[in-house]
């Protein structure tokens, strides 16, 4: 399991973590990139120092996860830190602390170069992190504390209870989660421009959803742009013309009338 070159655990490149961290760098301009990934690859080194040979899976499990929350302080926090910020995976490599989508990605990755067999995952309305022991058993860990639990499938259950029970996280659904949970977070912090940029793709990775064709209206009547909002609400009426959203859209559509008829 710990026979891990360096050049095999820093050439993960398309990990959900540094696919996320090349996002924010379209909104954060600070972000140094280079020196986020040598503290990922640093990370990953430190880890290899808490597992042993000899030790059993649970041993070695608990032995880095007593590392990544105690010795090197990554947690989340009940302080008031902006929500984009704990998403961000340059921020929660900078300062240790993050949300359960950014612990998630760097913890993720972390297990996944020792050799465990790990995943995200959705359950019960958390993002959780899954290390599979056996089939329908393993250890489900909180990105945010460390704490984990013990998971056993029922033997009753049908063969899709795991699919009832999880939403299993690809790559690319750790991606648009990210973006989503971000997109959430900007605009909630009335930053139009960067919510744009993070609905922008995932319009591309979703092949343009037409929810998200909706928010992208939204943001851009938020910035005021109302000829092209006006566009993408009437598509999203097209497309989903039973949607419960479609009076309101219609009356902030009757009003844009008014305002561009004003400036014309």
């Amino acid at each position: 399991m710990f026979d891990i070159s360096e050049e095999e655990y820093t050439s993960a490149i398309e990990a959900p973590v540094f696919t996320c961290l090349n996002h924010e760098s379209t909104w954060l301009n600070q972000i140094d990139l280079i020196a986020c990934k040598e503290k990922l690859s640093e990370l990953v080194m430190m880890a290899v120092k808490t597992q042993k040979s000899e030790n059993t899976t649970e041993q070695n499990l608990n032995a880095l996860l007593d590392s990544f929350y105690s010795e090197w302080a990554f947690s989340g926090t009940s302080q008031k830190v902006p929500m984009s910020l704990l998403n961000s995976v340059a921020y929660t490599l900078n300062y240790r602390t993050g949300s359960t989508i950014s612990l998630g990605m760097i913890l993720t990755y972390v297990m996944e170069q020792l050799g465990f067999d790990v995943e995200m995952l959705v359950f019960e309305n958390d993002i959780q992190v899954l290390l599979e022991i056996s089939q329908g058993e393993g250890f489900l860990i909180d990105p945010c504390s460390g704490s984990q639990r013990w998971y056993i499938k029922p033997e009753n259950d049908s063969e899709n209870s795991l699919d009832n029970a999880f939403q299993q996280l690809f790559e690319e659904d750790v991606e648009k989660l990210f973006l989503a949970h971000q997109k959430w977070a900007f605009i909630s912090e009335k930053r139009y421009g960067e919510a744009f940029k993070c609905v922008e793709k995932l319009m591309h990775l979703t092949d343009g959803d037409p929810y998200e064709l909706r928010d992208r209206g939204y943001l851009l009547q938020n910035l005021n742009c109302d000829e092209l909002a006006k566009k993408d609400f009437e598509k999203f009426i097209e497309e989903c013309p039973d949607d419960p959203s479609i009076e309101l859209l219609q009356s902030q559509i009757e009003e844009m009338d008014k305002h561009l008829r004003t400036i014309h």
